[in-house]
């Protein structure tokens, strides 16, 4: 024999409160991964748009560098032959350390210039310092014995008035 229980209005009231509340936990967990989804999709959507921005930044900024490099590897070509022709003239002007500092920029930066460091020399001659010039020509010539034939003249004149003075 079966007995059924006796369901009264209270109990039947706690039991569908119960199935309520689980329904509202069920319902609610699968709304709480609805939200946490649509979050996640949220800041996958903004990291992608910031890591974008970065991207565009360092492409513009990495062209900027590229095109400054070959504005500054022109400006140094220009600057070597600036400083050459600055020398001349301050030699021609009578500026005679104006015209050392340029012709010692292109010594130091570009030695393949041979008539820097003739032009050197000469200044150095004019500025009372011969015994720097002729360290100089005595280099040049050293270094490059076929160079222009008024470095060799330079340098005996600088040696005749050493052994003059002597």
């Amino acid at each position: 024999m079966r007995v059924t229980p006796y369901l009264g209005t209270s109990h039947t009231s706690f039991v569908l409160k119960m199935i309520g509340k689980i329904f509202k936990k069920i319902l609610g967990r699968s709304r709480d991964k609805e939200n946490k989804k649509s979050e996640e999709s949220k800041i996958s959507t903004s990291l992608h748009d910031k890591a974008s921005k970065v991207q565009k930044f360092l492409e513009e900024r990495f062209e900027f560098a590229h095109e400054e490099f070959y504005v500054i590897k022109k400006k140094l070509e220009d600057l070597r032959e600036t400083n050459y022709n600055q020398g001349l003239k301050y030699l021609e002007r009578g500026d005679v350390r104006d015209a050392i500092f340029r012709f010692r920029i292109v010594k130091k930066f570009w030695p393949d210039l041979l008539d820097a460091h003739y032009y050197l020399a000469y200044a150095l001659t004019l500025n009372k310092k011969p015994l720097k010039a002729k360290v100089i020509l005595q280099e040049l010539l050293q270094h490059h014995p076929d160079y222009d034939h008024k470095a060799q003249e330079l340098l005996n004149k600088i040696e005749n008035i050493s052994s003059n003075a002597a």
